[in-house]
This record gives structure tokens, C-alpha cells and sequence, in this order.
């Protein structure tokens, strides 16, 4: 299987931190192609910032997306996802939604532990769009990491762990989502130092994937993740312009 990771903050490292991450929980016969966003933010933490990051997935997707056999969204948020459900005829999988579906099969409550503040509504909100409200503990968060901890999280670890154990008495919670591709890769490490579960959401979007590719699943011909109708668009990138306008032929084949 061929796989693109599409991560659309411009951080480099978190690409290379994901596809790693994917590639060893994935094991022998996969392909993992990073693509890592040419503009917005760095790291993605607001309504805005999610906003444009919505555009880049679709822009990452037209161009590089032919030939893959799924693509893997890693971005807090799941900014996109829909859009690329939508527009490609592959499996898309998001990272959170993957997290806590895997925490879902786990426990009758799950938490999910982010990092700022002013991220946890925008959390609340997700979890509530995919129905999982009375399934979800709550949100938990640490102050902002620095520059240096988002590049290493390893270091937050002592954080992370102080951070779980309160999440079993202030809200109860029975396992663990870490939110954010920066957190790829340390929930092994927490494994066996807390008293929960602790997801994952890179490993458990890979693992989604192979289940999605085993079951070869059709695109759907109807409903709101049907192929879009055929349009000319304006001022936008040109394979974004020409997926675009490509539909129409796509819908008749269906």
C-alpha cells in the first residue's frame, strides 16, 4: 500500500516525526509519502489557522494524491477530512477520529490531552460533530509547549503523565487520546507508566487504513461524499482547478 501523509502546517519535522511513526507501526509492504503544507502556520491551533489549513489539504491532495492507495491526514483538527472524503475516491483517515474511535473499543469514557488552552474548545467541538459527546470524558491540556518541547516531546512526558493521573479522579476518564501529530510516537513510552490506555491517533489511523483497504469499500455515488459536481474554478492552484473540473467525467463512469 501506498500511502501520502498529509500533514498542512509547514512543519517539516512533524512530517518526518508522523511517517516515521506510521512506518514502523504499519510494518513490511507499505509506502508512506509525506507532504508536508507550503503556507499557513506552523503549527495549527486556531479557528483561522484551521481554516486555511482546510485549502492546503485539498491542494496537497490534488497534487499528490494519484496513486495512492489512502491517505493519512495528520493534523489535530482533522481540518479537511470531510473535504477529502469527499473529493477522492481512496480512504481518508484523520487522526483524532481515528484516536478515539481506537479509545472508543477501550473504554465507555475517553479523554483527549492537547497542549494550550485555547485549543480544548475547538476539541470539544470535534467530538461533539462526530457524535461521541456522552463517550468523551473531557478535554486536558498543558500550557503551551515551547519551540523545543513541540520538536522533542519526550520531555513533556513528566507532564503528560501528572496530567493522565489527574484525568482518572477530576473526570473519570478510562483512556486516553494524545491530540496532535507533535505526539506521534511517545504513547509507547507512556504505556506501561500510567494507569489508562493511551492512543495513539498516528497508530491508530494506520491501522484504520489497513482495515478500510481490506474491506475495498466503493466510493458512494450519492449523499454528501459523493463526487462533487463538475466546476470552473477561479484563482486557485491548477491540479486544484483541474480535479475540480475532472468530476463530471468521474460521476458519469459511477
Amino acid at each position: 500500500m501506498k500511502i501520502l501523509v498529509i500533514n498542512p502546517n509547514t512543519s517539516q519535522f512533524v512530517t518526518d516525526k508522523v511517517c516515521q511513526v506510521a512506518a514502523d507501526a504499519a510494518g513490511s509492504g507499505f509506502e508512506f509519502v509525506g507532504v508536508t503544507g507550503r503556507s499557513g502556520s506552523p503549527i495549527i491551533g486556531t479557528r483561522a489557522e484551521c481554516a486555511l489549513a482546510s485549502k492546503e489539504v485539498m491542494t496537497i491532495a490534488a497534487e499528490h494524491a494519484e496513486g495512492c492507495d489512502g491517505v493519512l491526514l495528520a493534523i489535530s483538527f482533522d481540518s479537511g477530512l470531510d473535504v477529502l472524503r469527499e473529493i477522492l475516491d481512496i480512504p481518508v483517515v484523520g487522526i483524532s477520529e481515528a484516536g478515539m474511535s481506537a479509545a472508543m473499543s477501550v473504554s465507555r469514557r475517553f479523554a483527549l490531552l492537547t497542549f494550550g488552552d485555547r485549543a480544548v474548545p475547538l476539541y470539544e467541538e470535534l467530538v461533539e460533530y462526530y457524535g461521541w459527546k456522552l463517550r468523551c470524558a473531557g478535554v486536558i491540556s498543558l500550557p503551551p509547549l515551547s519551540q523545543k518541547e513541540l520538536e522533542d516531546t519526550r520531555i513533556v512526558i513528566p507532564k503528560l503523565i501528572d496530567k493522565i493521573e489527574e484525568s482518572t479522579q477530576t473526570i473519570r476518564a478510562e483512556a486516553i487520546v494524545l491530540t496532535g501529530a507533535v505526539f506521534a510516537g511517545i504513547a509507547e513510552e507512556l504505556r506501561d507508566r500510567v494507569c489508562l490506555p493511551i492512543v495513539d491517533g498516528v497508530v491508530a489511523g494506520v491501522n484504520q487504513l489497513k482495515m478500510l483497504h481490506a474491506l475495498n469499500l466503493r466510493k458512494p455515488t450519492s449523499g454528501s461524499l459523493a463526487f462533487p459536481p463538475s466546476k470552473k474554478l477561479v484563482g486557485l492552484p491548477e491540479n486544484l482547478t483541474k480535479m475540480f473540473k475532472a468530476f463530471g467525467s468521474k460521476i458519469d463512469r459511477k
